[in-house]
């Protein structure tokens, strides 16, 4: 079984952009890639690569409490290997090689004493990474950052920050924290690609939604005033009617509201709803996602808890009924639905966005940095900006990023860099191996959206090699597997796939059934033969409807 995990170019490209950064004396840099495309895989492996490479210790920061769980679940499912702690209330393991801290936890002076002090016998500390790091201008962060040596120089603490905007909702500056950002990719390059899916969005008008009269702070509607004036528009009531006239047909929508109170009174509002804020107990908060995972609850209402870390890649609306004038709180809140979703058949995302009189408001267009066009009601952004670039120019250059959305394929698998993922008549995606059998993703046991990558050899048992891992990362190791057990090269690049199809697999075409197109290549002909090998061999252990 393969231990490393192998990442996608663009992951790998992150990494070396950091570490020539580091190189040229830069202490503090920063990274922007878009939600849903892997920024914890990304620096789990950094912190790998360091602790290999240095020997010292890693401390990675993050944003609240219930992002410390999740970062460690992805720790664990990337990077088995490690020696992983948590730092967050009452965990506190300080001697771990590479330590999840909670901010909130090592604000707290005798928190981060007792881990300054843990360098004196479980080793230095040499590399400190943040995550959601436009949060890194604040005190906490800053003190925390200090502390451990980062603003010392090189050769100090390195420091890297992780963010999918790194821009504030405050307007507060990030050049005292971090130095520069050393490698982007946009939101845009990430649906051209089929990391993520495209999105449409509708803006609805609220009459009695006043925005001139709601109290700002910091550049955005604060959360109580916005609140206040949402229930006296009647706004729970509007986000039910918004939802059943424009979302009919949607799977899985996620509402954003700005208070307890307008959570409350939206997910009464709503059939088969419920609602979380930051005060809900957490085994409740996780009985609920269970619920909405399993289709239980349908519509999952959220008090500003949903914003960063979430991971629902099924959910396919979101209502925006926190209007805000922040950048990098609207981009949160749409990214929670832009993760590609082949179990469920997402192929697009909805945003809709409550809008009210005398205020201004994100929208689909503050998505993708540098975009200056309007995206029409109903219309999605990687269209708008398709429309909007032909204005200009009609020609599409080829590796441009028009050229790339004008040929882009949403099937998340289909988008791989590496193989040529197929499907079986069944619907189980697989990786041919040759004369080796399959690798193949299959439905965790009692887990929703989570899948086990399996080895299923020419005969025999099956393997199951990697279990409980979300839909990205179980391609990746998937993937990673392929590449080990494969007894021919099976990427979808291979020379052998352009030549055309022997006489050999076109015997076994026609024997088994199959019309064979003339002039067929040989890259076709074997997968159209490797599924029909494989819809025997795997879809009879399909559950039956």
């Amino acid at each position: 079984m393969s231990e490393t995990l192998a990442l996608r170019p663009y992951q790998r490209e992150t990494i070396d952009a950091v570490q020539a950064a580091w190189a040229d004396g830069m202490q503090r840099p920063a990274v922007v890639l878009a939600t849903g495309m892997g920024k914890t895989v990304v620096f789990s492996r950094m912190a790998a690569e360091h602790v290999a490479a240095e020997g010292t210790r890693v401390v990675i920061l993050v944003h609240r409490d219930e992002l410390a769980d999740q970062t460690m679940n992805k720790l664990k499912q990337t990077e088995p290997g490690l020696f992983v702690g948590k730092v967050k209330a009452a965990a506190d393991n300080i001697a771990a090689d590479v330590m999840v801290c909670s901010v909130q936890t090592l604000a707290r002076e005798k928190r981060l004493h007792r881990l300054l002090d843990s360098q004196e016998k479980c080793g230095k500390v040499g590399l400190v990474v943040v995550d959601e790091c436009h949060h890194a201008a604040a005190e906490s962060y800053r003190n925390i950052l200090a502390a451990l040596g980062c603003y010392s120089g090189m050769p100090g603490t390195k420091a890297v920050g992780f963010t999918a905007t790194l821009a504030r909702g405050d307007g507060q500056g990030l050049g005292g924290v971090w130095e520069d950002a050393v490698f982007t990719r946009s939101p845009l390059w990430a649906m051209s690609r089929g990391f993520l899916v495209d999105v449409k969005s509708r803006l609805i008008d609220v009459d009695t939604l006043h925005l001139g009269d709601v109290k700002r702070s910091r550049g955005d509607y604060t959360a109580s005033s916005l609140g206040d004036a949402m229930m006296e528009a009647g706004g729970p009531q509007i986000i039910a009617k918004v939802l059943e006239e424009h979302a009919a047909d949607r799977r899985s929508p996620i509402v954003f509201t700005p208070t307890v109170e307008v959570a409350r009174a939206t997910a009464e509002a709503l059939p088969d709803a419920a609602y979380v804020h930051g005060g809900t107990p957490r085994e409740e908060r996780l009985s609920i996602y269970r619920r909405f995972r399993t289709g239980e609850v349908r519509t999952l209402v959220n008090c500003m808890v949903l914003t960063e870390g979430a991971d629902f890649p099924f959910s396919d609306c979101a209502v925006i009924a926190r209007p805000t004038k922040s950048e990098p709180l609207f981009i949160q809140m749409v990214g929670r639905v832009l993760r590609p979703s082949p179990a469920t058949g997402k192929s697009d995302a909805l945003v809709l966005i409550l809008a009210g009189e005398g205020g201004s408001l994100c929208t689909l267009v503050d998505l993708e940095p540098g975009f200056e066009g309007k995206v029409a009601d109903g219309e999605t952004l990687a269209d708008a900006y398709e429309r909007e670039e032909s204005r200009k120019d009609e020609t599409v250059p080829a590796g441009s990023l028009r050229f790339e959305l004008k040929h882009r394929d949403i099937d998340l698998f289909k988008a791989s860099a590496a193989y040529s993922w197929l499907r079986t008549r069944g619907g189980v995606q697989f990786i041919p191996l040759g004369d080796n059998g399959e690798i193949l993703l299959w439905p965790s046991r009692g887990e929703a959206e989570k899948w086990d990558v399996a080895y299923a050899p020419p005969r025999g048992t099956w393997e199951r090699l990697h279990t409980g891992l979300d839909l990205g990362i179980a391609m990746a190791w998937a993937e990673t597997e392929a590449t080990d057990r494969s007894s021919l090269n099976m990427t979808r690049t291979a020379a052998w796939r352009k030549k055309p199809a022997s006489p050999k697999i076109l015997g076994l075409l026609r024997y088994a059934g199959q019309q064979v197109p003339d002039g067929i290549r040989m890259g076709l002909a074997s997968d159209l033969f490797a599924v029909t090998i494989a819809s025997r061999k795997l879809d009879r252990f399909l559950p039956r409807s």
